[in-house]
């Protein structure tokens, strides 16, 4: 850095907001502030984090919970000798670079492969120069020719070792440059500076590896040298590869047998595809995956008998499709404690009779079906004595999307198994990749019912990431953090009673992706739930008299049956009729009606000269006929001037204008005891200034309700979110410094990993209600809401 500074382009850094961490050189502060760069007081703000260690606590935290590029200084010095930003990536300090502490020096190349070679290096975290010093780790010429004599001092060493070889132990074995290799005598020390021959097409393919090994790249040596000799054996490097490559052939063989496996547990028959046989046990313990008799070897001579298919109804009945839980008598247990047992019944009835089936309270010898989540309970233990079927709500629910009777065929469908000790998965943070919609919702579930806790995101703090198939970011980070990557088996197979599989993370059959059915249970673990099934119902013929649908009316008769009149929506309905000043326009919400009563009122609205308010910030009129906790009412009681019932509304369609609000206040008496606090002093309060004026509020990412919903929560009480976690030291610098705004943490039970510092050293941390009841009654409360 003893070179003039270069002369930075005008507001060349204008968009970055830079946070250093560590010592960073004088001359790149200098270089970033001539460029109108901004230095932020923590990293939370920042655009860019500037460090040369990639290992200190600050920088992970900024890429792992913030997500900001992190850059060496040198990327300030070479974007102002470019001229332009270069991209971040080619500047990560951190050691997981292709090429992290390689200083290549590159000799006797051509201009063109220098350029290529000289930004393929920096790019991936090498460094690169011309000069060969100390600091070189590695040498890259093209060719050997000339190499000796160029070498400075300190590679002397290496021609006296190899003359040495030559002249002593010619025939002890090979010599390469930069490892001499010399028998019976132990091996000297390796020189300095490895010689690698290394043209530009070798290094373009090691891009998306890890650093490969160096000796196939030495470059190649005249004749005295002596070769190996044919008989020679592989060096451990190049057996350790082939042990690689021969797991990774018998890692592809069992997942092909898996899959077919797998393909044979599908259901065959029309009416109730059948899971299929169950496969042969699983090897015993002690066995490895690589074990497995290979597909082309023949099979033992006795094979066990087929397992009869499995129904769902008897084939010969002709199962209507409005009634195909035809035959199906229910039992219920073990739901919902919230749920007395009148409203269970009387909800499950009122959804099974619908479909043909019926409900049996008293869990009679008539029931065929008990509806249970788990498998302590003594009804399912009888159910299992008397071959019922056991089932779970979500196996009803999926019946009743698909209108006809299926076996279960997802682990979810089956009583969950827990251990004596309590839910085995308390101690796992588990995140998912590749799942969407219902099938990530399914393992949201499946985790909640193990113990676990679920992230939407992966930071270090998770123990496992249950992949579809093995690519995306969060399985590369996964790797990088190593992190257990498994399938959906892994928690099906815990649920259904494998706890085997909790120290089975890394065993074959749980790190095989991309499968047909990921929730496919593992037919042993369940075979004594599809007994029952492999006993198909029966079903009278007064019975399926009894079931009486409508017919279909012919083509040419008319029907007397009126169309269902169409729910206009709120975009349909007609624009006011008449045309207020901004000021007397009042602009109105409706929160906690159906929605045909809201129609209705928006039209006495539009007739009235009213507007519907576009978002709460907007908000003059709040109309509710009690207090609630929706989105619509914590956040407009933050802003709106009234809150008021609807009787408002239709005096004012009755009088044809708006009139005072004052007699049509809301008042709920119940809920401002519940919640202890009146509405009419939150108004007040809220109207004399915003409750988190000056605040700022980091959420973390798994918070229920939404972070979305929080965060437009907080906006309308005058607060401001931030979107990066805050450093501990900056949180002590905002609440020693009465001039900074105060930094709340608001957090819920499934991210309190990413809180740990804050409890280590006595930072409080609230949950959700700290905000949500603190809106509704216009107060700050540090101590009821806080983690201990």
């Amino acid at each position: 850095m003893s070179d003039p500074a270069p002369k930075v382009p005008d507001e060349m850094f204008r968009e970055v907001k830079y946070y250093a961490v560590g010592d960073i050189d004088p001359q790149v502060i200098q270089l970033l502030k001539a460029g109108k760069a901004k230095e932020v007081s923590y990293n939370a703000l920042a655009s860019h984090i500037i460090s040369e260690d990639g290992d200190n606590p600050e920088v992970g935290e900024a890429r792992e919970v913030f997500d900001l590029p992190v850059v060496k200084p040198s990327w300030v010095i070479l974007s102002v000798q470019c001229g332009a930003l270069l991209p971040v990536n080619g500047f990560s300090p951190e050691s997981c670079q292709l090429f992290f502490g390689v200083t290549a020096c590159l000799s006797q190349v051509s201009s063109e492969d220098r350029s290529a070679l000289w930004a393929l290096l920096t790019f991936y975290g090498g460094t690169c120069q011309l000069h060969l010093n100390k600091k070189c780790t590695h040498l890259v010429v093209p060719e050997p020719k000339g190499i000796l004599q160029s070498l400075s001092a300190p590679t002397k060493t290496l021609e006296q070792q190899v003359t040495h070889s030559q002249q002593g132990h010619a025939s002890a074995g090979a010599v390469l440059f930069g490892h001499v290799k010399v028998a019976p005598e132990p091996p000297p020390p390796p020189p300095p500076h490895p010689v690698l021959h290394l043209p530009p097409q070798q290094i373009l393919q090691l891009q998306p590896q890890p650093q490969m090994p160096q000796q196939p790249y030495a470059p190649p040596q005249p004749h005295p040298f002596p070769q190996p000799p044919p008989h020679r054996p592989q060096p451990p490097l190049q057996q350790q590869q082939l042990q690689q490559h021969l797991q990774h052939l018998q890692q592809q063989q069992l997942a092909q047998l898996q899959r077919l496996h797998l393909q044979q547990q599908h259901m065959h028959a029309p009416a109730a595809p059948p899971l299929g046989q169950p496969p042969q046990p699983p090897p015993p313990p002690h066995q490895t995956p690589h074990q497995l008799q290979p597909q082309h070897q023949p099979q033992p001579q006795h094979q066990p008998q087929p397992q009869p298919q499995l129904f769902g109804h008897d084939p010969a009945a002709e199962i209507p499709e409005d009634g195909f839980l035809l035959g199906c008598v229910f039992a219920v247990a073990d739901y919902p404690e919230h749920m007395s047992d009148k409203q269970l019944l009387a909800t499950w009835k009122r959804i099974i009779q619908a479909h043909g089936g019926a409900v049996d309270p008293t869990f009679s010898s008539r029931c065929t079906h008990l509806l249970c989540e788990s498998q302590v309970s003594g009804m399912y233990a009888q159910a299992i004595r008397e071959r019922k079927r056991c089932v779970t709500a979500h196996w009803l629910n999926t019946v009743l999307k698909k209108r006809k009777m299926v076996p279960p065929h997802r682990a979810l469908h089956f009583p969950v198994a827990f251990p004596p000790g309590g839910k085995p998965c308390s101690q796992h943070i588990i995140s998912v990749t590749g799942f969407v919609d219902s099938d990530r919702d399914d393992l949201k579930l499946m985790a909640y019912l193990a113990g676990a806790k679920y992230t939407g995101y992966l930071c270090r703090s998770n123990t496992v990431l249950i992949c579809k198939e093995p690519t995306g970011l969060k399985y590369e980070k996964a790797k990088e953090w190593r992190v257990p990557c498994v399938n959906a088996q892994w928690l099906g197979d815990i649920l259904l009673g494998n706890f085997e599989a909790l120290r089975q993370l890394h065993y074959g059959r749980y790190t095989t992706f991309n499968l047909q059915e990921p929730f496919a249970p593992t037919p042993h673990l369940v075979l004594n739930l599809l007994d029952a099934w492999r006993v198909p119902l029966k079903v009278s013929a007064e019975l399926l008299m009894g079931v009486r649908l409508p017919p279909k009316p012919k083509q040419n008769e008319v029907t007397n049956v009126q169309p269902s009149s169409k729910r206009a929506r709120i975009e349909d309905l007609p624009p006011p009729t008449k045309k207020l000043t901004p000021e007397l326009t009042p602009f109105v919400l409706f929160t906690g009606f159906e929605p045909v009563q809201v129609q209705q009122y928006i039209k006495k609205l539009y007739i009235l000269g009213g507007e519907v308010a576009e978002s709460a910030q907007k908000c003059t009129h709040l109309i509710a006929s009690k207090v609630t906790r929706t989105v619509k009412f914590l956040t407009a009681i933050s802003v709106v001037k009234h809150i008021v019932t609807p009787d408002w509304l239709e005096e004012c369609f009755k009088c044809q204008a708006f009139i005072d609000e004052q007699n049509y206040l809301l008042r709920d008496a119940e809920a401002e005891v519940l919640f202890s606090f009146s509405l009419e002093e939150s108004l007040k309060r809220a109207h004399a200034a915003p409750l988190f004026k000056a605040k700022y509020f980091y959420i973390t990412p798994g918070i229920c309700p939404s972070l979305s919903t929080m965060k437009a929560i907080v906006e309308c009480a005058g607060g401001r979110v931030l979107s990066k976690q805050p450093s501990f030291r900056k949180l002590v610098e905002h609440k020693q410094n009465k001039s900074l705004s105060e930094i709340i943490l608001i957090s819920c039970e499934n991210d309190l990993h990413l809180c740990r510092e804050y409890f280590a050293r006595g930072i409080d941390v609230h949950n959700a209600e700290f905000v949500l009841t603190g809106v509704l009654t216009q107060t700050l409360d540090y101590e009821s809401y806080k983690f201990n």
